[in-house]
């Protein structure tokens, strides 16, 4: 975060009262950057000066709050890191079972994680054991109580493979995030979920055809694939606005403009329509509801919620680069528009609608999945 947009969260967590306090920091743990501490420093350092004692000890109280917060939500990565993945699991089944409590935790804080900051080694590492963890239960065998099946374990290991392919790519790390990718359907296949399986095949040659090929090659390859993907869903519209790019890339603007808005209309008809702060809370809700009962993904969940919404805001830099070439009556307007669009998505807030529903969802559903 900005300096002004830590000063601004440490004073709308300021005007809180004490419990919702303490329970909005905890869930806001990993959005908690160098950035945030450095200017509350700051700020404390203000109010001593100003011999604003109450202020200060109101900033203590939150520098305090905010660095247990911060402890408490990676000590389990850290934990796990010092004690290394090569150990076996648990013998009996009390201890396995309450170890993959801990690798579902460890998952739901990886969600929180990944949403607030930019994937890094660390992020990478962190999967990798998580990864490991739940092989090492698949390992021991199926238990003899019946605390857990070894199926659901597989589910889990195959959702952790793609999340650490799309952690990979994310930071262009294309030779790994592909090594993932193949791993994450096999896993799939293993645990009977074929259609997931194809999925993360479809990405893997995306990716691949990204990587190599030459932009006309890699606009007959989308058209072949768009055809054959479920017209209902993101990854078609996904695929369409990377067709709507490569047109634009090849000087095509006429065809990319009409591919782009294709896109933007069907998104609409098809109800992802860009999620507002509201929509993206309730998904992360249900994610992490439904991670911490031990099912996998729910139908909106907030994987597919950020992909919808990056693809609106893929949509209007795209036609605004469009509209600035094509020069024609009228296009100029339609650019700045476009790039005004795209920037409101891209300003954010302590205070807006995510952040009130996230407030909520404290003292409510995730009260106690949090703690």
């Amino acid at each position: 975060m900005t300096s002004q947009q830590a000063r601004l969260f440490a004073n709308y967590i300021l005007g809180m009262d004490e419990s919702a306090a303490v329970e909005y920091v905890r869930f806001s743990a990993f959005r908690l950057d160098d950035t945030f501490f450095d200017e509350l420093r700051k700020m404390i350092d203000e109010a001593r000066g100003e011999r604003d004692t109450r202020r200060q000890r109101a900033l203590d109280g939150l520098l305090s709050l905010a660095s247990d917060a911060c402890g408490r939500a990676y000590a389990p990565f850290k934990a796990a890191a010092e004690a290394g993945s090569a150990k076996p699991a648990p013998q009996d089944d009390y201890s396995r079972a309450k170890q993959l409590f801990e690798l579902d935790r460890r998952v739901t804080a990886m969600m929180m994680r990944t949403h607030f900051n930019p994937v890094n080694d660390a992020v990478i590492a962190d999967w990798k054991n998580i990864v490991d963890g739940y092989r090492e239960l698949v390992s021991a065998g199926p238990p003899k109580s019946p605390y857990y099946n070894v199926e659901s374990v597989n589910l889990k290991i195959a959702q952790s493979l793609e999340a650490l392919a799309r952690a990979c790519g994310s930071i262009r790390n294309a030779k790994e995030s592909r090594n993932y990718y193949k791993q994450a359907a096999k896993a799939f296949e293993e645990a009977g979920q074929p259609a997931e399986a194809a999925r993360c095949r479809a990405t893997l040659r995306q990716d691949k055809m990204a990587e190599g090929a030459q932009l006309d090659d890699q606009i007959r390859a989308l058209l072949t694939e768009i055809e054959v993907l479920d017209k209902a869903q993101p990854e078609y519209f996904a695929r369409l606005v990377d067709l709507g790019e490569l047109q634009s890339r090849t000087g095509d603007d006429f065809a990319a403009e009409k591919t782009l808005l294709k896109a933007e209309s069907g998104l609409e008809t098809a109800k992802w329509r860009n999620p507002s702060g509201v929509d993206l809370a309730d998904a992360l809700v249900a994610t992490l509801k439904s991670i911490g009962s031990g099912g996998g993904l729910p139908a909106s969940n907030i994987q597919t919620s950020m992909l919808v919404r990056d693809l609106h805001r893929r949509i209007h830099l795209a036609l605004a680069e469009a509209y600035q070439r094509l020069n024609r009556r009228g296009d100029a307007k339609k650019a700045k528009q476009r790039l005004r669009l795209a920037e409101e998505m891209d300003r954010s807030s302590p205070d807006d609608d995510f952040s009130t529903r996230m407030r909520s969802a404290l003292s409510g559903e995730l009260k106690n999945l949090l703690r």
